[in-house]
């Protein structure tokens, strides 16, 4: 049995979109606020009810990590009758030039990050919106 060239090219190729395909992407989003950039990752996308590991990459105006700041993280559901809140916060630690944190998102549905940055005696928020499957 002979397989050509452009069949074995085609099947490789066709195997790499596969594999590809098949490896989840990180959820990102992006915003700027007042004097920093904020840049959200989420190792799963879409997001999962589970643990998630939230990162955060924040730079000045002129694109240099903030590493000396407190960042607070809340994250939540929006209220929804008959069902109690969920409302988690939680300090994210510094990792290298990232804030990280583990979200345990316990239901699927919409859930909003708000994200507090506090440095050099400032507070600037930001807010995220999630939809978790």
């Amino acid at each position: 049995m002979k397989i050509s060239v452009k069949t074995l090219f085609i099947s490789v190729v066709a195997l790499l979109l596969i594999a590809d395909m098949s490896f989840a992407r990180e959820y990102k989003a992006r915003k700027i606020i007042a004097a920093y950039t904020i840049e959200m990752s989420i190792d799963r996308n879409p997001p999962i009810v589970d643990k998630n590991t939230l990162s955060l990459e924040i730079k000045d105006p002129f694109g240099k990590h903030v590493t000396d700041a407190k960042v607070l993280v809340n994250y939540y559901m929006p209220p929804m009758p008959g069902m109690p809140p969920m409302n988690y916060k939680t300090l994210a630690k510094l990792s290298g030039k990232k804030y990280v944190i583990i979200m345990d998102l316990i239901m699927s549905g919409p859930w909003n990050i708000v994200i507090k940055i506090s440095r050099a005696g400032k507070i600037e928020t930001v807010r995220f919106s999630i939809d978790v499957r």
